[in-house]
């Protein structure tokens, strides 16, 4: 009895037998290399793809078709990589909620959520694609090592010119339907005022597994520092041949303002690549990576005519599958082609970024 009263001392406890509690998380931190063309340094910090967090989930069935959940989840950043400075490495310290939600789901009618939960359009650049990059490289380069780093005899950071901006979470109502021949639906709305929708699939046949996304958003809510009544496609996908391992993921952003003075912003990158088990460790994912970007990305933003931007780089990961880890480096290059128009227009001078990052992704 002292034993079991020991046990239960030191046990993650939940408030009720009737709904369940599972905590999970990750820890993804890396270091990198940076270099603008007038001085270079190293700073470690907190992936911007995919942070570390930990998170509390749960359900209950209620009948053979309706059952209820919860899900929390809470981000730790040392030093977040994507908002290093030349001047400032600490980079945002902070701990933010990032999902606080409720929701009810039917087998046959679909989820419907509420409370603090990602849009329909969130993570389609982020998370669809086949080939096992998603560590080290994702769609919305915005969070990418170094993505803070002025242009070497600029005031432009590199995020002016990809700010592609993930749709991100809000406090909002969301619909999910069931999954009908791989194809999902998805629909939210909140804030004050924004909405979206969002058509998903995956399958794979004959030896083909494919992954895509196209949805909708529109954002009518100010926000300081932010986009402000805008609307946006944005989609993506990968294709990957499954015996050879050889894949292909793509994205593409169109974003229109309803703003005088802010130009529309188009991105879009492929990356090709080879992704199967080489070794006893698991799978590893050999990439390319090439994006360009045209356009205002946010309202804020430097006061420039044209900004225009190229990038390219390769990568590798490495699955640890007896750690539930991943491993990853690479090297990415970025260029911007910069104007600014008064009596006439003049082309501004910007020395490109390179960067050269590695790290690692352990979940529990």
């Amino acid at each position: 009895e002292e034993r079991v009263a020991e046990l239960e001392a030191t046990t993650a406890r939940k408030g009720n037998r009737k709904v369940s509690l599972e905590i999970s998380g990750q820890v993804n931190e890396l270091v990198y290399w940076w270099d603008n063309g007038d001085e270079s340094n190293v700073y470690q910090g907190t992936s911007g793809f995919s942070s570390s967090r930990f998170r509390f989930k749960g359900s209950a069935k209620i009948n053979d078709d309706w059952s209820a959940g919860y899900y929390i989840e809470i981000e730790t950043k040392g030093a977040q990589v994507n908002s290093q400075t030349v001047d400032n490495d600490d980079g945002g310290a902070a701990i933010a909620l990032r999902h606080s939600m409720w929701y009810l789901k039917s087998k046959r009618l679909g989820q419907i959520s509420m409370g603090l939960y990602s849009f329909a359009t969130d993570d389609i650049l982020s998370s669809i694609g086949v080939g096992g990059t998603a560590t080290a490289a994702q769609g919305n380069y915005d969070g990418a090592p170094g993505m803070g780093i002025a242009f070497g005899g600029t005031n432009v950071q590199v995020k002016h010119i990809f700010d592609i901006r993930d749709v991100d979470r809000g406090n909002i109502v969301r619909y999910d339907s069931p999954s009908i021949a791989g194809f999902v639906f998805s629909a939210a709305w909140g804030e004050d005022d924004r909405w979206d929708v969002a058509l998903r699939y995956a399958g794979e046949f004959n030896g083909i597994k494919i992954a895509a996304g196209v949805g909708y958003h529109e954002d009518t809510e100010p926000e300081q520092g932010q986009p402000v009544d805008y609307n946006e496609i944005r989609a993506a996908g990968g294709i990957l041949h499954v015996p050879t391992g050889l894949f292909v993921d793509a994205g593409y952003v169109r974003r229109e303002f309803d703003v005088s003075g802010l130009e529309d912003f188009t991105f879009w990158y492929i990356r090709p690549g080879i992704y199967r088990k080489w070794n006893a460790l698991g799978k590893t994912s050999i990439f390319g990576e090439y994006g360009e970007a045209e356009g205002s990305a946010q309202a804020t933003v430097v006061n420039l005519q044209d900004k225009e931007g190229t990038f390219y780089g390769i990568g590798i990961q490495q699955e640890i599958d007896a750690a539930a880890m991943e491993i990853y480096a690479g090297w990415r290059h970025f260029e911007a082609d910069l104007t600014v128009c008064g009596e006439g227009c003049v082309g501004i001078p910007a020395d490109d970024v390179e960067t050269v990052y590695t790290g690692a992704r352990i979940k529990f």
